[in-house]
């Protein structure tokens, strides 16, 4: 009787609502925003979730049709795990796409937790809709109308408590340090395709960096006699961190030829302007910064301006190709 109630499409249906739910659940308690968006952000999502899922009665087929949102939600509860607040960001995507093997599994390792638990919410999910869509498993006629009609009525009000929260938290409340309400910042999963849209955009300008910047000219010259010889070699050591090195005070013996290296600065009290390669890198390389990232679209690097003042220019990497600014 239990497995009979577990694979009936009603169960599906509200299995499927509830998860897509939990992320919108957890934003609430992660993210710092007022009652009101709360209650727009938890309800609104399940009355849209409802409402989709009541237009086809093959209720199994409706989950794998909107796998997408089953993977954002799964996607957002990892990173909730991972940084205890924040919606899927625009480098999140790009991570998905610029890194590699080994470097997923280095940090899946770190996350083994938050992926079981959404491999037990999720995955059960997506086999009991395999198997009632293979078996043309469908809803009552009576069940699918009474969603519609019950997530149509009840949208409206939450539509309506929508515009309110742009009334009660107003463009230009940021300015004053107050809460300002911003459908694509503060609605889940709306916030998330935003996102999503950005990172498209922002991978279609690296696919296309060599067009952008085919005019870009640095005029660049050399000082030095031409039948002098410079030689310069940069070493970027990026993904290290300041506390590992024997430099920065740590207690092990980390940089034992480095600390007695006579004329060394060493810089303190300073940042990376990325926690991601795929944008630490380039800035390193070009004069992109990270409250002026977009010049990194129409500018070219350092390595450009070298060889427009006649060096021999070489770029060695012990990092695979990954689709970024970087190639």
């Amino acid at each position: 009787m239990k497995l009979r109630l577990l694979l009936s499409p009603r169960f599906l249906f509200f299995y499927m609502v509830l998860s897509l739910a939990v992320p919108n659940v957890a934003l609430c308690f992660t993210e710092n925003t007022p009652l009101m968006a709360d209650v727009v952000g938890v309800l609104l999502p399940i009355l849209v979730y409802a409402l989709v899922m009541s237009l086809d009665r093959c209720v199994g087929r409706m989950v794998w049709v909107l796998f997408l949102l089953v993977f954002f939600a799964a996607f957002q509860m990892v990173l909730v795990y991972l940084y205890g607040n924040g919606v899927i960001a625009v480098d999140m995507f790009l991570n998905l796409v610029t890194t590699n093997p080994g470097e997923a599994m280095e940090l899946l390792d770190n996350l083994v937790p938050a992926v079981a638990g959404v491999f037990i919410l999720y995955l059960p999910l997506l086999a009991i809709a395999a198997w009632q869509w293979a078996k043309g498993v469908r809803i009552d006629s009576e069940f699918q109308r009474l969603a519609i009609r019950r997530a149509l009525c009840l949208i409206l009000p939450l539509a309506l408590l929508l515009v309110g929260c742009y009334v009660a938290y107003p463009k230009g409340n940021e300015k004053k340090g107050k809460f300002e309400y911003h459908v694509e910042d503060n609605l889940y999963p709306v916030n998330v395709f935003y996102n999503l849209c950005l990172a498209v955009h922002e991978s279609s300008l690296s696919a296309h960096y060599n067009d952008n910047v085919a005019d870009f000219r640095f005029n660049a010259v050399s000082e030095h006699a031409k039948d002098s010889a410079e030689v310069y070699v940069l070493v970027v050591g990026e993904t290290a961190r300041s506390r590992d090195f024997q430099l920065y005070g740590y207690n092990r013996p980390t940089n034992p030829l480095l600390s007695t290296t006579d004329g060394l600065l060493v810089f303190r009290n300073v940042r990376s302007q990325s926690n991601t390669t795929h944008k630490s890198v380039p800035m390193l390389l070009t004069a992109a910064t990270a409250d002026d990232h977009d010049r990194l679209h129409h500018e070219k690097g350092i390595l450009a301006a070298f060889r427009e003042a006649g060096f021999y220019t070489v770029f060695l990497s012990n990092q695979q190709p990954n689709h970024s600014y970087i190639d």
